[in-house]
């Protein structure tokens, strides 16, 4: 699989610009699967495009934007009539002081609990995104901090639309769900016993399970087997890594463990996912 690292002549790690930069038949990301070090905010002005987001197809019309966090995998549509523009930055641009570093992962938009979900435009997204239009073409003082305070307030705007009345208890159990997620993510190819991570933290598995359940609607072992089958999918899908390499790099003894862990979960061999991840290449 492909991935790609900010690279931009922005003297800090922000950068906004037109979709057809990216999606352009000569770019390097077009139509191509690739996994990112920055996060993308996508906005449509006009047409509809079907996004591919870790094997999701998500369509994205006039008037939406979608987020996507950094390390997903994203496949570009080459082939719809669409206008737009893109945000790209980095947790370096963004996270100056561990509070927006905590804020980033609170964002519904961002967050590993869900399919990532378009939401509307507003009057109020539209101005703060023509004041960061207009900011980003400035060379001017302090440019760095009014460009973070748009994006944030933007993102706030935006992360809104996707409160209900189930996920607004998310703040009171979310510190100790974060802390289970972040080691998660580090650790999920060594680490696959529920009890590895709760005597890591220091909590009890049923103090875990309750939280995460009701901000993530699964238990601790569902979210650390999905977690697993999610970079399995990633690596047969868009990696050159065979099935035996596969299964050690995500920690199984055995490639028989592994095709037994992934038809439960999947219910498909690895095999088979693979070439029908192949036949829908173009």
């Amino acid at each position: 699989m492909q991935r790609y690292f900010f690279r931009a002549d922005t003297p800090f790690e922000f950068e906004l610009k037109d979709l057809a930069e990216i999606t352009h038949k000569k770019s390097q990301l077009s139509g191509v699967p690739h996994r990112t070090d920055f996060y993308q905010i996508i906005r449509i002005t006009s047409g509809e495009l079907v996004q591919t987001v870790d094997f999701n197809k998500i369509t994205i019309g006039q008037g939406k934007i979608l987020f996507v966090a950094k390390n997903q995998v994203v496949k570009f549509d080459t082939h719809s009539d669409y206008k737009g523009q893109i945000v790209l930055f980095t947790d370096d641009f963004f996270n100056r002081y561990d509070t927006e570093e905590a804020f980033l992962k609170r964002l519904q938009l961002f967050n590993l609990f869900s399919v990532n979900r378009p939401v509307n435009t507003t009057p109020n997204i539209d101005a703060l995104w023509g004041m960061l239009t207009q900011e980003v073409s400035a060379k001017r003082e302090f440019q760095h901090r009014l460009i973070h305070s748009y994006l944030t307030a933007m993102l706030i705007e935006a992360d809104r639309q996707l409160e209900t009345p189930e996920n607004q208890v998310r703040c009171e159990k979310f510190e100790q769900v974060m802390l289970f997620t972040d080691l998660v993510e580090t650790h999920y190819k060594q680490w696959r016993k529920v009890n590895d991570y709760t005597d890591h933290l220091g909590i009890s598995a049923k103090s875990l399970s309750k939280n995460l359940q009701a901000i993530v609607g699964k238990t601790p072992k569902e979210y650390i087997d999905d977690r697993i089958l999610l970079e399995a999918k990633r690596l047969l899908a868009h990696s050159s890594l065979n099935i035996k390499e596969i299964t050690f790099e995500l920690g199984f003894e055995e490639p028989t463990n592994f095709s037994k862990f992934f038809r439960e979960k999947s219910g498909k061999t690895p095999l088979e996912f693979k070439q029908s991840a192949l036949a829908e290449r173009p």
